[in-house]
């Protein structure tokens, strides 16, 4: 046996240990979180695919070329195959989730009686699975660092959290700006635990103000905030905010969703502009087919992600800066949006 092929027994039975210990950390990592009834062994699952990377990712690519360099042949070049999917798996989990940009809009022509107004919206950041407690802190940080009037969080606050949610989420206590914003389908059972009661005082603690079915001042402006349309009752809401089906006040609204297609439930021109989340961007963009499966399971609308002029006035779709389902992101960085609302 060769000193290749030596190293190469070796470096498997590392991947394999790897891939144990990571079993292993999951299930200390599972214990003690708020779960999605009757969906445990998913979240086991999920998790598993958050830790083996982690820890197997570099063994796999060292035993895939050490395969490289012993065998020959035509079957030699299926490693290289093998190594560059790996090394999109390691990129997508390892880098891009934590690769977070700021993307700025501008928007003029305000009304007369608003004032010019700054802000950043973000939305999904799924605290729980695979949104770690550092990348809240850097969140925050990004945050602090924005010179802007207020944080606009459009839902989805959780992903399977631990159950302490008061201590996870005591980092937003350090935001320097006001933080409005309404809660998203996985905070509300839609799907997920129930955490509507604990989430709601966990976040009224840390000072964020939750708006939903509220229309609240912001120099010159109107916030209003909507229910998630999966969980809640947005169109009573609706009914009610705009009782004639289009207030005279309607060119001063800023709303705030979780869904984008909560916002084709509104009135034509309901707002100068409306911000939304959910979509995630794709999350995992793949050409002609992320934009077929959102369609399929989270929007009736195209709206996936951007700004978007519709029947009921200029739409903001953020990305998000959390994942769900897949710990990974691919050609869809984490996003806060930045927005000026300008003369």
């Amino acid at each position: 046996m060769s000193d290749l092929q030596r190293l190469d027994r070796r470096v498997w039975w590392l991947f394999g240990g790897a891939l144990l210990l990571s079993l292993a950390i999951t299930t200390w990592d599972h214990w003690g979180r708020w779960h999605t009834p009757r969906l445990e062994v998913r979240n086991f699952v999920m998790l598993w695919l958050y830790w083996a990377p982690r820890l197997a990712g570099l063994p796999l690519l060292a035993g895939l070329w050490l395969r490289w360099r012993i065998e020959r042949g035509a079957r030699r070049w299926r490693h290289p195959v093998y190594a560059l999917l790996v090394l999109v798996g390691l990129w997508s989990s390892w880098v891009e989730p934590h690769w977070l940009r700021v993307r700025h809009t501008t928007l003029s022509g305000i009304p007369a009686e608003a004032q010019p107004l700054k802000l950043a919206l973000v939305a999904d950041i799924h605290w729980g699975l695979f949104f770690r407690d550092r990348q809240l802190d850097d969140l925050v940080n990004r945050l602090n660092a924005m010179d802007v009037d207020a944080v606009i969080v459009a839902g989805d606050w959780t992903h399977e959290p631990t159950q302490d949610l008061r201590a996870g989420f005591a980092p937003l206590a350090r935001l320097r700006h006001p933080v409005w914003g309404v809660l998203g389908n996985h905070d509300v059972q839609a799907p997920g635990p129930d955490l509507t009661i604990p989430l709601r005082e966990a976040l009224t603690q840390h000072g964020v103000r939750l708006i939903e079915g509220q229309a609240v001042p912001l120099k010159g402006w109107e916030l209003v905030g909507l229910d998630d349309q999966w969980g809640g009752r947005p169109q009573p809401q609706i009914e009610r905010l705009w009782p004639r089906g289009l207030s005279n006040d309607s060119s001063r609204r800023l709303v705030v969703v979780h869904q984008p297609d909560t916002v084709a439930l509104l009135p034509k021109g309901a707002a100068f502009l409306s911000m939304a989340g959910h979509t995630h961007g794709g999350q995992i963009w793949i050409p002609g087919f992320s934009p077929w499966f959102l369609r399929k399971t989270n929007s009736q609308q195209p709206w996936i992600n951007g700004l978007y002029d519709t029947p009921f006035g200029r739409l903001l779709v953020t990305p998000g800066v959390g994942t769900i389902g897949l710990p990974a992101r691919l050609a869809v960085r984490p996003t806060i949006d930045r927005i000026d609302l300008v003369r």
